[in-house]
């Protein structure tokens, strides 16, 4: 089960979309590209291309979680930006909520 609060540090990596990658993946990549150990209770975000999915990875107590959440086809999650070339940065709890629970109506369908 995934635990977190807002005392966990929590990383977006910007440019990791490929959402057919599960763990070892996702963990191989923040090891070699990331220069980050998992190990350390931190929270790795990542967002599909299309932002309908969002997942979270962390370890925690000897065992490595993953959360997923995914909209439905005309809901999004918020776009994540920041200026700089940065591959993974920190981004606040208050953040991870605020992408977590406010979903963008990709189209308004009004009949």
């Amino acid at each position: 089960m995934l635990s977190v609060t807002g005392l966990n540090h929590f990383y977006y990596v910007r440019d990791f979309t490929d959402m057919r990658c599960k763990h070892s993946r996702v963990l191989s990549i923040i090891r070699e590209r990331l220069h980050r150990e998992p190990c350390d209770g931190d929270v790795f975000i990542v967002m599909s291309r299309n932002r309908r999915i969002v997942r979270m990875f962390s370890f925690d107590n000897h065992s490595y979680s993953l959360f997923e959440k995914k909209f439905v086809a005309g809901y999004q999650f918020m776009k994540v930006e920041r200026n700089g070339a940065d591959t993974v940065y920190r981004i606040d709890w208050k953040d991870v909520v605020l992408i977590l629970e406010n979903p963008i109506v990709k189209t308004l369908k009004i009949r």
